[in-house]
């Protein structure tokens, strides 16, 4: 008889999100309300987020119209007329801030065995991670959301169709061989993307100039398939949720503050202990760690999919820069793997002597063995919002230790 795990397992390994599409936040996601605003995270009140959340969401309240000022946010939060949510509760989570509002695009994805959506903001172009991301808000950024409404996604959805969608496990096992963990480093997905979207821009229903005007675009923004990457790990996970019994980890999310995580025999239910902090290096001498937020952001999800910080050693380039060796990435993964309930086939990692990356991270053998995952991502200021660096953390030991209670 097949255990619980190994069933949730085998839906993880088996996952194939596929990208159909992009268009607005409030017509994608099921139970959107145009009063919504999305952050990433387990729940948290407004006046204990962090500054890019709390930027964000002000920033968004003013994109929709809801709010004039931070002050008129605040105050219609706390009337209940602006209200806010978890991303990951409405199938959706990205990078940073994970800010999302109804008029926002998203990316759509969909995992084709059972149909679960996944969603989440794209990369805003020159702005980088803007307001989606990193909770900054300019005129600038907004009449960048605007452009990306208006001219980027409804051509990008057409081109989308017209390719069928594009298989993103299959992207992002091709994308493992090429140097790309997934999660920090998308350097040559990034280009496998792009090419995979040029014959069919070219049989698209869309003039030379729009046609030249997306796919330059989509070649300007570094990184486009991160947030690809965290819609297809939210539609992944949630594949494998609801198997009773089972104790496979199936969304890792921080606000800040608080860092949770669901198991897929507890379905919905958050388990949390307070945001663990980052190690690793600033971009700049003027910024430190101590400037750093707590981890902030639902890109942990690629985590629990089995890449990133469980599929190190694929990356020498990004051990290097963080002062690692190939050989502590193969490390990194041997550890890995003694909290996952197996390995995925897909993702080959050919500096493994297993092949696969560790897959399936286990709530009970994190306990068991007193290891919790090793998670890579972006540093972002706790004040100012923005990514001033890149490093690690690791998940907190009770939330785990919660969620099997």
């Amino acid at each position: 008889m097949i255990s619980a795990d190994q069933t949730a397992l085998q839906r993880l390994i088996e996952a194939r999100p596929r990208l159909i599409g992009c268009g607005p936040a409030g017509k994608l996601i099921p139970g959107f309300r145009k009063n919504l605003i999305l952050h990433s995270g387990p729940p948290v009140a407004y006046r204990d987020m962090r500054g890019p959340h709390r930027m964000g969401i002000a920033g968004a309240a003013r994109f929709e119209g809801l709010a004039r000022d931070d002050a008129e946010t605040a105050a219609k939060i706390e009337s209940g007329e602006i209200e806010l949510g978890c991303a990951n509760d409405f199938h959706s989570g990205g990078p940073g801030a994970g800010i999302t509002s109804y008029s926002m695009t998203v990316l759509a994805v969909r995992e084709e065995n059972s149909g679960t959506p996944g969603f989440a903001a794209p990369i805003e172009g020159e702005q980088g991670g803007g307001l989606g991301g990193w909770g900054v808000c300019t005129p600038a950024v907004l009449t960048n959301l605007k452009f990306i409404a208006d001219f980027i996604a409804p051509r990008l959805d057409l081109v989308l169709k017209q390719a069928g969608g594009i298989d993103v496990a299959e992207l992002f096992a091709a994308g493992l061989l090429m140097g790309d963990e997934e999660h920090t480093r998308q350097t040559a997905t990034d280009k496998l993307f792009i090419s995979k979207l040029i014959e069919p821009a070219l049989a698209a229903d869309l003039s030379d100039a729009d046609r030249l005007a997306l796919l330059s675009w989509l070649n300007s923004c570094r990184r486009f398939v991160h947030h690809v990457g965290c819609a297809s790990a939210v539609a992944a996970l949630k594949s494998a949720s609801g198997i009773t019994g089972s104790t496979l980890v199936t969304a890792m999310c921080g606000n800040g503050c608080e860092f949770g995580i669901k198991i897929s025999g507890r379905g919905e239910e958050w388990f949390t202990a307070p945001a663990p902090t980052f190690s690793g290096r600033c971009f700049s001498p003027t910024d430190s760690l101590t400037d750093a937020a707590p981890w902030l952001g639902d890109s942990s999800n690629v985590e629990a999919w089995g890449l990133g910080g469980l599929a190190a050693a694929a990356s020498p380039a990004l051990l290097r820069e963080r002062g690692e060796t190939p050989d502590d990435g193969i490390r990194q993964c041997a550890e890995m793997a003694t909290i996952c309930l197996g390995r995925n086939p897909r993702f080959v990692i050919p500096q493994l002597p297993e092949g696969g990356a560790p897959a399936g991270i286990s709530a009970e053998l994190a306990v068991a063995h007193r290891t919790t995952p090793k998670m890579h991502g972006g540093i972002l200021s706790r004040t100012t919002g923005g990514q001033i660096g890149v490093g690690w953390a690791r998940t907190p030991p009770a939330c785990f230790e919660r969620a099997l209670g």
